[in-house]
């Protein structure tokens, strides 16, 4: 299941009605993974209150932990391949940051130039202790980013993936977008070519020994999608962006009404 906008309700907490479900399903056998487009050291505080151990995929799919913080696979962005992208969009570098799997000061690196309606402000007032500044940031990276986030108000955002789709280095990446429409923000992930939360689903699925006919994924978002193209029981959100719908696809309550439990209720714990 995703995170934000799905587990968690708009105070960012597990409600107990999902905590519940969760260690029912977990009981019966289920296993339970949270994917988020959230970087690993955000994700991971919010999963200590789960019931259950839990996979951890995060980055939209760059990386992925084990329920005892083992990391069994990373697939960040190569150094030359991030550089291209910032490169081939220069009037965006002000929104732009590039995302690091380390701990402390340089996890979030963006420009001097940064400005204050994109990721900055939210980053200095959260954890400031992990932003670091540079002149220049294609020049500044100093090895590969789990990958390059683009936010801000959508007007302003959205015009960037048609540049990247026209520029050369469209071949060796995936794009991939996170809209919170009300909240007035758009974020474009430019990460590693053939990664999604739904590769990663896939990949740990079969690593598991788990059919795709087997997994539920619940999701709210268009970086959702590949997840819920892959699951063999997918579920959309109550609470989903607009403009995101399939016949294929349930649908299940808002986050704030515990969409998640009555999913896992109605689509998990009946199947046992």
């Amino acid at each position: 299941m995703d995170l934000d906008g799905t587990l968690l309700n708009s105070r960012r907490e597990i409600s107990k009605a999902n905590h519940d479900a969760l260690s029912e399903a977990a009981q019966r056998g289920a296993q339970i993974a949270v994917t988020t487009g959230r970087r690993y050291h955000s994700a991971l505080p919010l999963l200590a209150s789960l019931p259950c151990p839990a996979t951890l995929i995060a980055s939209n799919g760059a990386l992925i932990a084990t329920a005892n913080n083992e990391i069994v696979r990373r697939k960040f962005l190569a150094r030359d391949v991030a550089r291209r992208a910032l490169e081939a969009a220069p009037g965006f570098r002000p929104f732009a940051v590039a995302i690091y799997h380390i701990a402390g000061r340089g996890q979030l690196l963006l420009e001097q130039t940064a400005s204050h309606e994109g990721p900055l402000a939210w980053y200095l007032a959260n954890c400031a202790e992990c932003v670091e500044q540079a002149p220049d940031l294609p020049s500044a990276l100093p090895g590969d980013p789990t990958q390059i986030l683009f936010g801000g108000p959508p007007a302003r955002i959205e015009p960037l993936e048609a540049i990247l789709s026209e520029s050369d280095v469209s071949r060796d990446v995936h794009l991939t977008w996170t809209k919170y429409l009300t909240r007035n923000i758009s974020l474009l992930d430019v990460l590693q070519r053939g990664c999604s939360k739904g590769e990663a689903v896939a990949w740990w699925a079969a690593r598991q020994g788990i059919a795709a006919a087997e997994v539920m994924a619940i999701g709210d978002n268009y970086n959702d999608v590949e997840m819920l193209e892959f699951a063999g029981c997918p579920v959309l959100m109550g609470n989903s962006t607009p403009g995101l719908e399939s016949s294929r696809w349930r649908r299940t309550l808002a986050n704030d009404e515990d969409g998640v439990a009555a999913a896992v209720r109605q689509f998990v714990l009946k199947g046992f």
